[in-house]
């Protein structure tokens, strides 16, 4: 099999494909994290899927995570993928979709799928920063080196640094500490700035959502990204099932990966910020089911704002 033979087999399940020798990759991310694990095999094949830009709102009864988050599990979608490209090839291979050790940035980058933009996403030409990646590792040679650098950049573009509303990005790169995404994934209490700046029940969208380089992209629905109903997590649900419950209940999610507990901490910022005491008793009742001291941080100190609103109304 050939290069482009094997390349063709991709673009049958995917969007965007491109290959690299793993060995180009090593020493362009040697040079970026010094220490990097050992790459199983000799080709890394980068792949991109497209899923869409869909807005929806909060409501009163229902709260929305980041539109990534939207139909199947996107972890499980291109895995799924891969396995059916692969179950026809007679190579050896292993393969991840974020759950890796790898840059997948770098590689994309390497490869010439796209660059990397000021807001910390990879952008390509025909989807914008509106695609998944994933990297097969596959035992499979590749007749000469590959390594494309990308010949686009932001240029003076700094929209994506004006909109992020706690200053995560700048000209000089990115602080994860101050990302919306990174603190409202992460089980820790949120300071008043934090809790204060997150507008949503998981993910952010705003560095995407302002990029020049996204007008008229994140149109491409798969049929596994199609609304399934899930998209609106229930307030209810939220703070009455338990956690198997609600995993089943909106199971093949993939806001689901950082577990119940975070989806209920940010709950509550929402209903602070929407004055929402319709579930003081759900969120009196939430102190006593779950453990988590960081949860149980952030809920005493909101429950006792949203008592106060109670009794002004």
């Amino acid at each position: 099999m050939k290069a482009n033979e094997l390349k063709n087999a991709f673009e049958s399940a995917f969007d965007l494909v491109a290959l690299i020798d793993s060995h180009s990759y090593a020493r362009a991310a040697q040079k970026k994290h010094k220490d990097i694990p050992e790459i199983p095999y000799e080709t890394m094949v980068v792949l991109g899927l497209a899923y869409p830009k869909r807005m929806i709102k909060h409501t009163k009864t229902h709260l929305v995570p980041s539109f990534y988050t939207f139909g199947k599990d996107y972890h499980q979608v291109l895995g799924e993928r891969i396995e059916k490209v692969m179950h026809d090839l007679p190579f050896a291979y292993t393969y991840g979709v974020d759950n890796h050790p790898h840059d997948e940035r770098l590689a994309a980058t390497l490869s010439g799928l796209g660059y990397f933009a000021k807001n910390q996403l990879i952008i390509s030409k025909t989807y914008g920063s509106y695609f998944f990646l994933a990297i097969v590792f596959i035992d499979f040679k590749l007749d000469r080196q590959i390594v494309l650098e990308a010949n686009e950049d932001c240029g003076s573009c700094t929209k994506c640094i004006e909109a992020c509303p706690t200053h995560a990005l700048s000209e000089e790169g990115y602080d994860i500490n101050r990302c919306i995404s990174a603190f409202n994934q992460s089980k820790k209490p949120l300071t008043e700035f934090e809790m204060n700046k997150n507008y949503i029940l998981f993910g952010c969208d705003i560095c995407q959502m302002v990029c020049p380089k996204n007008i008229n992209k994140g149109t491409k629905v798969h049929p596994e990204f199609e609304l399934n109903g899930k998209e609106m997590v229930s307030i209810t649900d939220l703070f009455s099932d338990s956690d198997r419950e609600f995993k089943h209940k909106y199971q093949d999610m993939s806001y689901l990966w950082k577990g119940k507990t975070i989806l209920m901490r940010n709950a509550l910022l929402l209903l602070k910020k929407q004055k929402n005491t319709a579930y003081n008793d759900l969120i009196e009742q939430s102190l006593t089911k779950t453990s988590a001291p960081w949860y149980l941080d952030n809920a005493v100190q909101i429950l006792e704002i949203l008592k106060k609103e109670k009794k002004m109304s």
